[in-house]
């Protein structure tokens, strides 16, 4: 029987136990997963016992030991049953065949059936027999595998003992992993990467020498809970965790993040403390000056929102709830609008209109913006067309384009087809890159914009003077124009050393032949300034603020 003809014939309680029981007819691990959002929907309990995941953490964490969605996920991709190996490393050390089967589930969500076929092989078991044991539930490993300490059930019990029995004493769960671990295996194979995770193992011996409040929670987290009085006994403990750590005989730098929860409330589950203070060790990743970090219910409300955009944004698109609003550029010299902006604006259909600083640094986060992107493009391109259609003089629009382009797509060739596509000239494009791109890979980065250069098309730096780039980087690269940062503007032009800063830049930067626009511009002060530096182009809330397309064509049939 489908699924969807179950749907059809029972009510959706009843529906969910016979799906129950069907799934569990075999005893095998079986999750159902949300093609669009990468979400468990459902899980049988063996999956359940076997994972210790739950309903709503998303697939990737589970299979993949990742933090994020890979852009060329082939389970997006799919559309026939595929059996495929795969090392599960974090929940038990195993190489699983895993089924993956297209289902349509409740409310037709589109999802993947993904069952547990059998282990081939379970790291730390020598015989068949007491691996098909662990997998049909019938073995409950007391300690991880690979390096001999507690694991993840078992230090939910301890520490569930200690926190809850002893409560005149204060505790904290803190949880650690190591920094671009995925990388280390990657650059000196697994079996190095297994070093480490014993090393580690070894260092926490080392340190809490018979405790057992210390674990490995699964692929490179590890945890440990203690007793403290003070913050700073945390902050101490942790420091001597990472001397211990440091001293190794690998010839790798082993760096490390850490979150702490105080346990405040022992009624909330182990695993829930956990995960809030791996919740608080992912706010410190990209901060090299900083280890740890305590954490705050903030990052919960943080993630809830995240994982709500994240949710809804695949429908979004397909939906067309992501709107384009055009902010126009005006000539300073004759006061004309001489192009305009293309910028994003989310139209969703019960939250209303959701600003681009709420879901633009989340999808450049998971590589989303790539898909945001190149539909803003075709945006423009079709918008170009109309007016053209309509004998409407247009002006050149300008587009965004992020590093995860020059390393995910043929931006020429992108390009050029969507200019074949709407038969659009390529001036009518001006392509912005984000000065922060000087920074990665800057002869790819120079080969693709000398591309793109020769075709045509116009190249403009965006936010140039917010902190990265300068006059010398950017005279070896194809630009045609540097549009300063808004901060930069308010900034320098606060005092007279400051007027001087951008006075000159503007200067050196035209006698480099390089067209300058100043974005920000809000007052009479900032016009008559840019006016004597002799800046060619301005955009701001001075002359328009960022407008729907439709009011937009006012002011262009005005122009």
């Amino acid at each position: 029987m489908s699924f969807t003809k179950i749907k059809n014939e029972l009510n959706t309680e009843d529906t969910k136990v016979l799906i129950d029981s069907i799934i569990n007819v075999d005893k095998k691990a079986a999750f159902v997963i949300d093609r669009e959002n990468f979400e468990v929907l459902y899980m049988n309990d063996n999956a359940e016992k076997i994972f210790h995941a739950t309903v709503g953490t998303p697939c990737y964490e589970i299979f993949c030991e990742k933090d994020h969605a890979c852009i060329d996920c082939p389970m997006m991709k799919m559309t026939g049953e595929i059996i495929i190996q795969h090392r599960h490393s974090s929940a038990i050390d195993a190489i699983g065949k895993w089924k993956f089967s297209p289902i349509r589930w409740f409310d037709n969500k589109d999802a993947i059936l993904v069952t547990l076929l059998e282990i081939v092989g379970v790291f730390g078991y020598e015989d068949d027999n007491t691996a098909a044991k662990l997998y049909s539930g019938n073995v409950e490993r007391q300690n991880d595998a690979l390096t001999g300490i507690l694991n993840y059930s078992k230090f939910c019990a301890s520490a569930e003992n200690a926190i809850r029995y002893n409560k005149d004493k204060n505790y904290a769960i803190v949880t650690f992993d190591i920094d671009k671990f995925k990388s280390i295996n990657d650059q000196y194979g697994m079996s190095v990467g297994d070093m480490i995770l014993k090393h580690i193992a070894n260092a926490l011996k080392a340190f809490f020498e018979y405790d057992e409040n210390y674990a490995r929670l699964h692929s490179d987290v590890f945890a440990f809970y203690m007793e403290y009085e003070k913050r700073g006994d945390i902050i101490r403990a942790i420091e001597k965790v990472r001397r211990h750590i440091a001293n190794s005989d690998l010839n790798i730098d082993i760096k490390t993040s850490f979150g702490i929860y105080l346990v405040e409330d022992r009624h909330v589950p182990i695993n829930l403390m956990c995960d809030r203070a791996k919740m608080a060790a992912l706010t410190i990743k990209k901060n090299v000056m900083k280890f740890c970090a305590f954490y705050d219910e903030q990052y919960h409300e943080n993630m809830v929102k995240e994982r709500g955009i994240e949710h809804d944004m695949n429908r979004a698109l397909q939906n067309h709830e992501f709107k384009m609003y055009l902010q126009p550029k005006y000539n300073l010299e004759n006061g004309n609008m001489c192009g305009a902006e293309v910028l994003s604006r989310w139209q969703h259909p019960e939250k209303g209109l959701i600003p681009p600083l709420d879901y633009i640094p989340l999808f450049e986060e998971n590589g989303f913006i790539i898909k945001l992107d190149e539909y803003m493009w075709e945006q423009a391109c079709k918008t170009i067309r109309a007016w053209l259609d309509s004998g409407i003089e247009p002006v050149p629009l300008s587009v965004n384009i992020s590093r995860y382009h020059i390393q995910h797509n043929d931006l020429p060739a992108v390009f050029e087809h969507l200019m074949k596509q709407y038969n659009l000239t390529s001036d009518m494009l001006t392509l912005e890159i984000t000065e922060s791109m000087f920074m990665n890979s800057p002869a790819k980065l120079a080969d693709v914009l000398n591309t793109l250069k020769d075709r045509g098309f116009k190249l403009e730096v965006d936010d140039f003077g917010s902190g990265f780039s300068s006059l010398s980087m950017i005279r070896h690269i194809a630009v045609d124009t540097i549009k300063m940062d808004k901060d930069f503007l308010d900034q320098e032009i606060s005092s007279e050393k400051g007027k001087i800063v951008v006075s000159h830049t503007i200067s050196m930067a035209k006698d480099l032949q390089l067209q300058v626009v100043a974005e920000g511009v809000e007052t009479g002060e900032h016009v008559e300034f840019l006016k004597q530096s002799h800046c060619d182009i301005a955009q701001g809330y001075y002359f328009a603020k960022p407008m729907a397309l439709d009011e937009f064509e006012k002011y262009l049939q005005k122009k």
